[in-house]
């Protein structure tokens, strides 16, 4: 089975682009567990959020990972939670990162922030804090030596670069 993660910062079409692949596909996916946590809230998270998230995260990725499927998509994965940690609450929870590092993805596709910002309030910040962000997850994924195509254009060129990215990963 080839696992392919949808990331990047906030407000950079990651789920448009991972339901759109899921159809293409016709892939299970899996999906961002934080939007759904902050929706049921009603209060600003804190650094007592960061377990939860993190263990619901693993759990929505987890209910599609033994499927018969030779793809499935997550739209986000563990390196969100590690790197949303580091940024908003200079934290750090060690188990995560070693989940994170026991994890085996095929592909990362890095969704650039070349898109208008859209704000959304308890999810995004800013247009500046979203290319900080964007560095954050280009460096990580560049230090642990990830693999991933950086996707960026308009709606119709995100597909055809992340369809193109991933033909290639299932061919290997």
């Amino acid at each position: 089975m080839h696992s392919v993660v949808i990331t990047g910062a906030e407000s950079s079409g990651k789920s448009t682009l991972t339901h759109a692949l899921a159809q293409h596909y016709q892939a299970p996916h899996s999906k961002e567990f934080v939007r759904q946590y902050v929706d049921g809230l009603q209060r600003a998270l804190t650094v007592d959020d960061l377990e939860s998230i993190a263990r619901g995260q693993l759990r929505v990725e987890d209910s599609i990972r033994n499927t018969e499927s030779v793809l499935v998509l997550h739209d986000t994965n563990l390196l969100s939670s590690i790197l949303y940690a580091e940024h908003y609450f200079d934290a750090s929870l060690d188990w995560v990162n070693r989940a994170f590092a026991k994890r085996d993805y095929s592909l990362y596709l890095l969704c650039m922030p070349d898109i208008p910002w859209v704000a959304d309030d308890g999810q995004r910040e800013s247009p500046a804090v979203r290319a900080k962000l964007h560095r954050c997850f280009k460096a990580r994924l560049d230090q642990a030596a990830l693999p991933y195509v950086e996707i960026h254009g308009c709606a119709s060129t995100r597909l055809d670069l992340a369809i193109q990215a991933i033909d290639t990963c299932l061919a290997n």
